[in-house]
């Protein structure tokens, strides 16, 4: 193994992002290909295969899948443990040895059965003989196996996702049915916004907000809360046990002066309620207060985040538009993506204070490798650029200030790969430009820190 885990640190975020031609490479100048006595090198090796195999050409996939399984199996020799034995069992059956993953599949039944193994988790434990079951065509009692394993954990969220995955995929290659797999997905991830004229008594309004969340019925919700239909759908997604979680484009204490206060003291004391029930309080704009640009990178920041999670959980990603009838939202960045939207029609109340935002500027700046960045007031625009950079190393930002960080980013890039800040990464993900993003931690720039994402954009770039 390396000397330190940042190498192998690195090859598993090149991994998780997709970059899975990076990682193998990483992983082969590290020697750690030529490991056969480590377990942890060999569950590495394994899995970078098992990526590799799903991306390649079909004539070349079943020898993959099979590179796969031996690593795995050979991790398995090294240590009595489910992990790699279940991991070898579905690459056997995905190389199309069926006869060589049952045995495998029986042999992962005996070590949980014997005691041997306990999971990681007492979740894990369950959905690991799940997935032999199911391995051994077994699906009635796969899906009773399941059914304990999330009882042992009915809000590990991520840990159920996986097991979905996997089960999609075994199933896919099996030609099973995967319909019984719906009834455990993780309730829906919600991105909620509307008018802010709207009466704090208005029951009409409210009534409508409320059927509509209860035909989503979402676990989890991200958005601002803003007077009018942000906190009347905020409240309702509380009432109902959802987590919100709360994106602003200033400081709490600015955005209630700019945004709440000016429509009344009923708003105020809502607004200071759901602020203390939030799970979480995101402030994305700048420190210069609340600005109409400001309002977009925090949209930007819920609906990317909202994509984010709901890939996690393998499940829904829905939007929420509240707006008066007849005001169409087809410049809503989620209709980009092809995502679930839905639409609840309202009049505003005439007559409602207004508060119009200072303007501001939200501007995209791109980096390729050999050339100056350039800043574009748009993201389409910025990304018309970045689908020709082809295999170059590219770097994407957002900002709302004068300070441009762009060029920093790009010595953390991979060939290939996109680099993004934070903020970036959340609208690409939220315009479905990219299917997932993979965090590289912090980095110092001029203009201060900032957190940075490695992804790979789409064929069609959004």
């Amino acid at each position: 193994m390396p000397e330190t885990g940042g190498e192998y640190a690195r090859i598993l975020s090149l991994a998780r992002s997709g970059a899975t031609s990076q990682a193998w490479d990483i992983f082969v100048a590290a020697g750690l290909d030529r490991v056969d006595g480590d377990f942890d090198a060999l569950t590495l090796k394994g899995r970078l295969l098992k990526d590799r195999a799903r991306q390649t050409v079909a004539h070349e996939r079943t020898t993959m899948f099979d590179l796969a399984r031996n690593a795995y199996e050979q991790a398995a020799a090294l240590r009595q443990d489910s992990y790699p034995l279940i991991n070898a069992s579905a690459m056997a059956l995905f190389a199309g040895d069926r006869v060589r993953s049952e045995l495998l599949a029986s042999k992962v039944l005996n070590l949980i059965e014997s005691g041997a193994d306990k999971g990681e988790t007492p979740y894990w434990c369950e959905a690991t003989r799940a997935e032999a079951l199911l391995l051994l065509g077994r699906q009635a009692d796969a899906a009773k196996s399941f059914q304990n394993a999330v009882e042992q954990a009915p809000t590990a969220w991520e840990d159920r996702a996986a097991t979905l995955r996997q089960f999609a995929l075994i199933a896919a290659q099996t030609n099973a049915d995967v319909a019984w797999l719906d009834r455990f997905r993780p309730p829906a991830v919600l991105h909620y916004s509307g008018i802010l004229g709207i009466a704090p008594d208005d029951q009409t309004a409210a009534k409508a907000i409320q059927a509509t969340i209860e035909a989503i019925a979402p676990g989890f919700a991200f958005g601002a809360l803003a007077a009018g239909a942000d906190i009347i759908a905020a409240e309702y997604l509380v009432a109902s046990g959802a987590e919100l979680n709360v994106a602003l484009p200033s400081d709490p204490s600015d955005f209630h002066l700019s945004s709440v206060a000016p429509f009344g003291a009923d708003w105020e004391q809502r607004f200071g309620a759901l602020l203390d029930n939030a799970n979480s309080v995101a402030v994305c704009g700048s420190n210069k207060g609340t600005s109409a640009a400001g309002v977009m990178l925090a949209e930007y920041h819920a609906m990317g985040m909202v994509a984010e999670l709901a890939r996690q959980l393998e499940t829904r990603a829905v939007a929420l538009r509240i707006e008066p009838a007849g005001r169409p939202v087809l410049g809503d960045l989620w209709l980009k993506s092809g995502r679930e939207i839905h639409l609840v029609e309202i009049e505003g109340n005439a007559g409602l204070p207004s508060a119009p935002l200072p303007k501001g500027e939200l501007v995209f700046d791109v980096a390729i490798d050999g050339a100056p960045p350039e800043t574009y007031p748009d993201l389409d625009e910025a990304l018309e650029v970045l689908a020709k950079a082809g295999d170059q190393i590219a770097a994407l930002d957002c900002r709302l200030d004068e300070h441009q960080r762009v060029r920093t980013l790009l010595a953390h890039g991979e060939a290939g790969m996109l680099v993004a800040s934070r903020s970036a990464a959340l609208a690409l993900l939220a315009s479905g430009a990219v299917g997932r993003v993979e965090s590289l931690g912090e980095i110092a720039t001029p203009a201060g820190s900032i957190d940075i994402c490695l992804a790979k954009l789409t064929k069609s770039g959004g």
